[in-house]
Formats: structure tokens, C-alpha cells, sequence
């Protein structure tokens, strides 16, 4: 299928995606400073790996090492000999070092009459070298800053990462049994939700590792749904039983299943949309049932590429919600959960990831590109009655369906604390029959289009009503950029460790990002109706929504402000506990 826009659309949706591509290809987290050094001594990607970290660490508490924090000078005419390592502020060499040089979350300065004689290791700040200044030795620049504090006694200490909410309520534990490494799980589903309340999962992993390059895994999952409607087992149980094996570059699946799944996977992640529902009785996400079996092949040509052909068969069926406790806002009726297209759907898939972002978290280079097409069948799909402006009549039989997802991601470092991220992301119908529900889209909410209210566009036509608020568009495309810049600011407390030293865990806001945002969307029927888009066009720009927003980001916890301005509407303030993307 073809797809049409004017200069004005094609332009943004190339901007977008490659924004940032040609002009930093080079901003990587490492700068390699010395064109002339050789290229294996310098090119270093993905960030300050642990062992890095680890060689920094102990550089930095040897015995042997002189330790300096702060701004310090070493002046011209000056001599030093021996290992000199730096922790924050900036280090000004305008003599002579005879030795390797460490620095720790700071900046070196060469001055033109400086003389370095050994290795140079910065990580998570700069090296600047004036014209003139000398230095023989290996060079190493990481802009990423490394995961350290400094103790009461100067010396270097990992600092511990932050957990996800689902990791601190989980619990697990392994033990080897011959050639089989069994793992016992016992944890939240990471979310909560109006349908299961707070799943529970439990159960075994089995881990079988026949050669070095090869390993078989059996995960047999149970999920507890604590909110069950209690009148049949399978309303308060579900369970995913998967078997992989798996090589260096291939491997093959194969799953069984009955879960509850949402609809959308936006304007909230899982565990944000269950604190939401926990606390205050609103649950942004709608769902269905699956229950089936299927299996998937994928192969890894290189490292940040993967190519996977999947097929399932499904029982999809609708559920309603239930009456889960809330923490507040108990006594309110929930939203309701919109009906689907109920049948049993056979379903093939071809997906793509590549993905060569520096860290999967919080990453500050490389891509992220996910794309996958599905085709999928049934005989016996039950619809939904829904407006003709929405869908026309559905067949019952040999009903059949195309649909597109992708999402292209850009993370790009200008300087040690700024960085520009971009994305484009699309999903809908491309071919065949009309969606079911269970597959339509809708725009607006706090992560594709936060300045406007939670699914503000639905496609529902005028005169249509329906308290469960569904997704009713056949197509969906976004645009969004953001402005990143690290602030030297710290609210809150470091816990202390079993020794009195203030090295635990965090608790507050640390080395928080302040971020400006901008967002543009559409979400459309497709077809030659009133109001509808031609089947092989996207909209024009001026149809498009638009929001600017500006935010404080601390990772694990962020606020923003948001407002469209394609339309009338309140500056909106929108409290994250992730990323963006």
C-alpha cells in the first residue's frame, strides 16, 4: 500500500526520523579525542561497561593513587610524578605528569604548556586539550557518567541502580540440580488493573544448557487474578507455559496461554496504569482474553539486529470489569470495559528489532527500530454492532485482516548533558477486512500526545455513545521530540550503609533532567466516507495534533506540563514514572 501526503507531511516524517542521524553520527557516548591514536585504543561504544567501571574503581582507591575532588590547578612549571585520579570539578594540567591521569564525573583541561606522559581515562565528563599541550599515552573519553559515589573516606564506591516497583515485590530464588538450573518465581504481573486486580505469577523456570552456545529453557507460569469474578476457575486463574531453545543466533519457541491482554499499550505503561487504577480508581488501558497456543522462529544476523516469523491461534473473548479495591475514589464506579469481536483468530507475524541504544533504560545514543506486519484469519468472529461511518458490515466467515506497527526511535548526545531523542511511531489496518475492536487505536493521554485528554480522539461519530470511552480509529501516527538537559540537582536522601556511610540506597529526586517536549499525532478512519482518509493518504500537517510541554525528569519519577495547541484547552500537569520513551 502506497501512502500520499504533501511536501509539508513528507518533510516532518522524514525530520523526524532522521533528525539527528547525519549530522551526529559521531556523538556517541565516547569521544575519541586523538584522531591519530589507533582506532582500537580509542573507539569505545555503548557507555562505560561494568568492567570499565571496575577498572575506574580500583585505579581510584589504589594505595598508590593520589586523589584530588573539586577544581584543582596544577600549574605551569609544576611536576608530578606517579597515578593521579580526579572525582568531579575540573582538573587543569598546565605542567607535567609523569603517570595515568582518572577522572570521575569531571573535566580534564591540557593547557598549551601541559606534558602528560601515561594513560588518560575520563569517564562521564570531557578532555580538552589546548593547542600545544602534550601527551603520550592511551586515551579514553566516556561521556556517560559513571555509577559512583565517593565515601566519607574518599574513596570510590558502585552506587546501587534503581529498581523497578515490580522488582522490589518480587521474590525468587535458584538452585542447580546436575546440568538443570531451576529458578522459583513469585511475583506481581507489575500492574493493576480492573479486570484481574493484582496478578500474582508464580511457578518454576527450568534452564538447560546442552552446549556453551546453546540452552534450553521451560518457564511454566501460573497468574493468581485476585479480583476474579469467583464463579469459574478461569476467571481467577491464567497460566503461560513457553519451551525455547536457543542458539548464539537462532532459536525457536513454542507458548500456551490463556492472559489477559489490553487493547493498547498506551497513554500508560503496565505499571503506571496499575498505580493509577491502585490509587485513584482510573484505569487508562482496556482489555481482552486470550487463550491458545503458538510458536515462533527468529534469527540474530549481528548483534543489534533480530528477524522473527511467529503464528498463534487464539480463543479472543471479551471480559468485563470487576470491582477491584482502590486506595481512593473506592466508592466511584469504574469505566467500563468495552466488548470485542469475540472468535477464534489464527494469527502470522513478521517482526524486526534493531536496537543499538547504549542502555536499555535510560539510554542516551544509538536506535531502537521495531516494526511487525500480522495477518489474521477467522471462521467464526461474533462482531460487535458498530456505526457504518466506523465499519461496514463484517463477514462471518473467511473474515481476514492486515495490520502495520512500528516504532523508530533516535537518542542522540550533543554534550556531556544535553541530548536530543526523537520518535515516529504508527499502527493500524493496512489490507483486507476491517479491524475487530480488539485491534482499533485511538490518540491522546500523557505518553503519545500528553496535552490533550485521555483518548480525546476515538473516531467515534457524532451522536455516538458508549461509557466504555472504545478505540474506534482504523489508523494512528505520531511524532514527538524532546529536549534533554542534565541539572546539578539533588532533593532528597541517601539511606546509610551497615558502616554509617551514606552510600545506600536514594530516596528523592537525583540528577534530575529538565525536558522540553513537543508532540504531534493523528488518529483517523480509513476509506472514502465523510470525515475518512483515502486508504492510500495520511493526513495532511494542518490535521495533525499539536502539544508543547516542558518537564523535570529524575528517571525513576518525573512531572510535566503540557498543553495542545491545535485546539482550546487548560495547560495539563502529568506525573510519570518512567521515561517517555
Amino acid at each position: 500500500m502506497a501512502l500520499r501526503t504533501g511536501t509539508t507531511g513528507a518533510a516532518l516524517t522524514l525530520g523526524m526520523l532522521l533528525l539527528l542521524a547525519p549530522a551526529l553520527r559521531g556523538q556517541d557516548s565516547v569521544i575519541v579525542i586523538d584522531p591519530d591514536a589507533p582506532r582500537v585504543d580509542t573507539l569505545m561504544r555503548g557507555g562505560p561497561p561494568p568492567l570499565l567501571i571496575a577498572e575506574l574503581i580500583a585505579f581510584h582507591n589504589d594505595s598508590a593513587t593520589t586523589r584530588t575532588s573539586g577544581d584543582v590547578t596544577f600549574p605551569a612549571g609544576s611536576s608530578f610524578e606517579g597515578r593521579l585520579a580526579a572525582y568531579r570539578g575540573t582538573l587543569r594540567i598546565a605542567g607535567r605528569v609523569l603517570g595515568p591521569i582518572a577522572v570521575t564525573n569531571g573535566t580534564l583541561q591540557l593547557q598549551p604548556t601541559a606534558e602528560v606522559e601515561g594513560d588518560i581515562l575520563v569517564v562521564g565528563g570531557r578532555l580538552i586539550r589546548s593547542p600545544g599541550a602534550r601527551h603520550s599515552g592511551r586515551e579514553r573519553v566516556f561521556w556517560d557518567a559513571a555509577p559512583v559515589l565517593r565515601t566519607p573516606e574518599g574513596s570510590l564506591v558502585l552506587r546501587e541502580r534503581r529498581r523497578s516497583l515490580r522488582d522490589l515485590a518480587t521474590a525468587r530464588t535458584s538452585f542447580q540440580t546436575g546440568r538443570v538450573r531451576t529458578t522459583l518465581l513469585l511475583a506481581t504481573g507489575g500492574t493493576y488493573n480492573r479486570i484481574e486486580g493484582l496478578p500474582i505469577e508464580f511457578g518454576p523456570l527450568f534452564e538447560l544448557r546442552p552446549t556453551p552456545q546453546s540452552a534450553l529453557r521451560l518457564d511454566l507460569r501460573g497468574v493468581l487474578r485476585t479480583a476474579g469474578e469467583g464463579n469459574r476457575l478461569t476467571s481467577d486463574f491464567g497460566y503461560n507455559v513457553r519451551a525455547e531453545y536457543r542458539r548464539a543466533r537462532f532459536g525457536v519457541a513454542g507458548q500456551v496461554y490463556s492472559e489477559v491482554d489490553p487493547i493498547e499499550d498506551h497513554p500508560l505503561s503496565a505499571s503506571e496504569s496499575g498505580w493509577s487504577a491502585f490509587l485513584l480508581q482510573r484505569d487508562y488501558r482496556d482489555y481482552f482474553e486470550r487463550r491458545g497456543a503458538g510458536g515462533a522462529v527468529w534469527v540474530q544476523p549481528a548483534p543489534a539486529l533480530r528477524l522473527e516469523l511467529s503464528v498463534r491461534r487464539d480463543h479472543e473473548r471479551s471480559v468485563r470489569a470487576i470491582d477491584p479495591w482502590s486506595l481512593l475514589r473506592n466508592g466511584d464506579r469504574w469505566r467500563r470495559n468495552p466488548l470485542i469481536d469475540d472468535g477464534h483468530f489464527v494469527t502470522t507475524g513478521l517482526q524486526l528489532d534493531y536496537d543499538t541504544r547504549n542502555e536499555r533504560d535510560f539510554p542516551s545514543t544509538g536506535w531502537l527500530i521495531r516494526a511487525r506486519v500480522e495477518h489474521s484469519t477467522s471462521d467464526d468472529v461474533a462482531p460487535v454492532v458498530l456505526p457504518e461511518e466506523v465499519r461496514p458490515p463484517m463477514p462471518l466467515e473467511d473474515y481476514g485482516f492486515s495490520g502495520l506497527f512500528f516504532d523508530v526511535r533516535r537518542y542522540s548526545r550533543l554534550t556531556p548533558t544535553l541530548r536530543v531523542n526523537a520518535r515516529l511511531r504508527g499502527d493500524g489496518w493496512i489490507e483486507g477486512d476491517r479491524f475487530p475492536i480488539q485491534r482499533r487505536v485511538s490518540l491522546g493521554g500523557p505518553d503519545l500526545l500528553p496535552g490533550y485528554e485521555f483518548r480525546a480522539f476515538t473516531c467515534a461519530p457524532r451522536g455516538f455513545s458508549d461509557p466504555a470511552l472504545p478505540a474506534l480509529c482504523d489508523r494512528v501516527l505520531t511524532a514527538q521530540i524532546e529536549v534533554r538537559t542534565r541539572l546539578g540537582l539533588n532533593l532528597g536522601y541517601r539511606l546509610r550503609d551497615r558502616e554509617g556511610s551514606p552510600t545506600g540506597r536514594f530516596i528523592g529526586i537525583e540528577e534530575a533532567d529538565l525536558v522540553l517536549l513537543a508532540d504531534a499525532g493523528k488518529a483517523w478512519l480509513a476509506g472514502s466516507g465523510p470525515g475518512q482518509v483515502p486508504v492510500d493518504r495520511i493526513p495532511t500537517i494542518g490535521e495533525w495534533r499539536v502539544d508543547l510541554g516542558v518537564g523535570l525528569d529524575a528517571g525513576g519519577i518525573g512531572a510535566y506540563l503540557a498543553k495542545g495547541i491545535s485546539e482550546g484547552g487548560p495547560v495539563k500537569l502529568l506525573f510519570r514514572l518512567q521515561r517517555r520513551f
